[in-house]
């Protein structure tokens, strides 16, 4: 970065000033207004220095020609106008670095190359030219860098694969409008203003709704051949291999810390020495080894690797297996809570808790007594103005009082405070992950930056993901670190059937502790996303019952067939599902519908018709918002107008039956008529929903 003196102006219309004086005015503390790259500062949990790269896409012949440096000049003043406006909104630095400057610049060169040579010249007519041409570009055309979708926490960017998402779309038109407001600044400026709004009037988001094929924010999953599979990894990692692995630097640093005695300086074979005798079987738990012995050196494999790096030594393959554990806990926490990648590294370890963990792992006892809440504290960027963030704490796991198993995501972060205690110790820093420094080796003295970087635990993940064994057909599924969110919002409102064991046992308890005493937390926009997939699956019911009859059993059923005209009605002219579906989640929005789901059957939450609180109240608690679980039982759902059963209940409604089926049959054996009658009403319950539902008969019926 530039270490050079100027005449560092105040942060204010900068924008303004002439060429002369910009010539010497530093804009941020690294860079000066002329220079081709800009740097600032980022205070972001895990996140490194903010850029600003203004020749990126441009030739060098193209950079010669004056018409392409008064682009470029003018999309300076631009950003300058956005951080520092005299009349216009201002915009977060982050924001203005991490997404406008880099839109603003895909701009610039497509209107070079279209030879729109001043933003003046942007009329509505030419903003329907780009328009067309990112459309025509398709999604390949228009992803983000590599670096924004692994680092852009702020926008939360999803690869849509082969579908244009309104995200995408939204942020590229979006610059063109920013232009329009910013107009306003540059009174003496007539080549920097827009003649007129550029989608004459219209709004960014209808417009990129209507252009996408695919609604924001609703691309797929991690698929469970994915995601199940690397769940396993990280509990193996975190369970078992951790031992051996906590036990190769402990060796290490015995080695290491013994050298002192010795005048020489070829302590190396003797920490070689110690780490090829480590083995691999948790510490003897294993009767094997779960991975072979680290070996005396390892070629690499990268074919771009300097001839200096042929090999790598034991301590190289030791900062391997520090670096997948570490991913492996990290992958724990954010799988389990949806907590961005910036938020779990600005977790710090210091100062301990009275019960020696880590600063940022908090248990405390529920307002009822009846479960022990584990909290990850760490502070929340997402939106935030002040780039230091504000202090936020997130439900990592529940477990009923009483019980001594720990959370998954509370393991994985006492091992990562395990895994980098020493190093914490030894160069005096408190985050609970922190960077080892550059380099295949292991730091002998302090890292220059011990801060923990976002894209640093992106290659992380990717490297990790090479020790999970996933299906041949999904080998080349990219996992970011953003999925993770997308997979605990669903997973949260619909406990996923196909899930590893622990992990539907760790969302059995959140999810009943959440509807229990109705935790509301504090992450706004993670609860705002889980409200809004909760709506979308109830919007997805009654899409998928109204226009492909899917079989539907309880009360809500009914209703929703005597809605079929007022439903297709809202959903006049929308000619694809996705719209459809978005179209009817946006109403009952409105309404305040959602879904909270059982074994048994969902609930489609209306106070108005809420049997559970009926029980509990003797009327209809028109302020609820939902289920009453003490009460939510088959005897009131069974009679609740909320009440819906689909294809995800029907193992229940099987299991139900047969087990009824069973007791009916031996009580009559006995001559106990009593209980057979009892059974006998239980099955045939059960059968009319597996009948309403297209499961019946199944195969060991009568």
């Amino acid at each position: 970065m530039s270490s050079r003196k100027g005449r560092r102006l105040e942060p204010s219309a900068n924008h303004l000033k002439p060429d002369t004086v910009l010539l010497v005015t530093k804009v941020t503390p690294h860079s000066f207004w002329f220079d081709s790259w800009w740097y600032e500062d980022n205070s972001l949990g895990g996140g490194k220095s903010l850029q600003i790269n203004w020749f990126k896409g441009f030739s060098t012949d193209e950079l010669q020609d004056p018409r392409c440096k008064a682009l470029i000049d003018s999309a300076r003043r631009f950003v300058g106008a956005m951080r520092y406006p005299l009349l216009a909104k201002s915009r977060a630095t982050r924001t203005v670095f991490r997404q406008k400057a880099r839109r603003l610049l895909d701009l610039v060169t497509w209107m070079y190359r279209n030879a729109v040579w001043t933003f003046a010249d942007l009329t509505p007519e030419i903003a329907d030219w780009y328009k067309s041409d990112l459309l025509e570009a398709g999604p390949t055309g228009i992803e983000g860098d590599g670096e924004e979708e692994e680092q852009d926490s702020d926008l939360e960017f999803e690869n849509d694969r082969d579908e244009i998402s309104v995200s995408k779309l939204f942020v590229r038109l979006r610059v063109l409008v920013d232009i329009f407001e910013l107009s306003q600044e540059f009174e003496s400026f007539p080549e920097l203003r827009l003649p007129a709004h550029p989608f004459r009037g219209q709004s960014v988001t209808s417009l990129a709704e209507s252009l996408a094929i695919s609604s924001d924010g609703w691309i797929p999953r991690i698929p469970d051949e994915v995601f199940n599979p690397l769940m396993q990894a990280a509990l193996n990692w975190i369970d078992v291999y951790s031992k051996d692995i906590l036990f190769a630097q402990d060796e290490y640093f015995r080695v290491m810390d013994s050298r002192r005695k010795y005048t020489g300086h070829n302590y190396g074979e003797f920490v070689d020495a110690a780490l090829l005798n480590v083995r691999f079987d948790s510490c003897g738990q294993l009767t094997y080894q779960w991975r072979p012995p680290l070996l005396p050196t390892v070629a690499r494999r990268k074919g771009d690797a300097l001839p200096s790096d042929a090999t790598r030594g034991p301590t190289s393959q030791l900062r391997d297996l520090i670096e997948h554990l570490e991913a492996a806990g990290l992958g724990s926490v954010q799988a389990i809570t949806g907590i961005r990648i910036s938020e779990a590294l600005h977790a710090k370890a210091e100062p301990r808790q009275p019960n020696g963990w880590p600063a940022c792992l908090i248990q405390r006892a529920s307002r009822s007594g009846l479960y022990d809440l584990f909290y990850l504290s760490s502070h929340i960027f997402k939106g935030e103005r002040d780039d230091q963030g504000t202090p936020f704490e997130w439900l990592l796991g529940v477990r009923p009082a009483g019980t001594q198993f720990l959370p998954i995501a509370a393991r994985g972060i006492l091992i990562l405070d395990k895994l980098f205690l020493p190093w914490r110790d030894r160069f005096q820093c408190d985050y609970l992950v922190m960077s080892l420094g550059k380099g295949g080796g292991l730091p002998h003295s302090a890292p220059a930056h011990m801060k923990p970087l976002t894209d640093r635990q992106a290659s992380n993940l990717k490297r990790f993901m090479k020790q999970v064994e996933v299906p041949e057909e999904f080998v080349d599924w990219n996992v970011t670190s953003h999925q993770f969110r997308k997979t605990f919002c669903q997973d949260i409102v619909r406990i996923n059937p196909r899930a590893l064991p622990a992990i539907q046992e760790h969302y059995g308890h959140a999810s009943a502790y959440i509807t229990d005493e109705a935790y509301t937390g504090n992450d706004a926009t993670m609860l705002k996303l889980i409200d809004d997939v909760a709506t979308r699956e109830a919007a997805k019911i009654m899409l998928d019952r109204v226009y492909g009859k899917l079989p539907l059993g309880g009360k809500l059923a009914d209703v929703i067939d005597a809605r079929e005209t007022v439903i297709r009605k809202l959903l006049d002219g929308l000619d694809t599902y996705e719209r459809r579906l978005s179209a009817l989640a946006n109403a009952l929005s409105v309404e305040g519908i959602m879904i909270f789901t059982s074994d048994y059957l969902d609930c489609l939450f209306r106070p108005d018709h809420a049997m559970c609180h009926y029980d509990f109240l003797g009327y209809f608690d028109k302020n609820a918002t939902r289920p009453l679980r003490a009460y939510r039982t088959k005897k009131n759902c069974s009679v609740c107008q909320n009440g819906v059963i689909n294809g995800y209940h029907t193992p229940y409604w099987e299991e139900e039956y047969r087990f009824n089926e069973h007791v009916r049959r031996a009580n009559e054996e006995i001559g106990d008529l009593r209980t057979a009658a009892v059974a006998a009403s239980r099955a045939a319950q059960a059968r009319s929903v597996l009948r309403k539902c297209g499961r019946w008969p199944i195969h060991d019926a009568n």
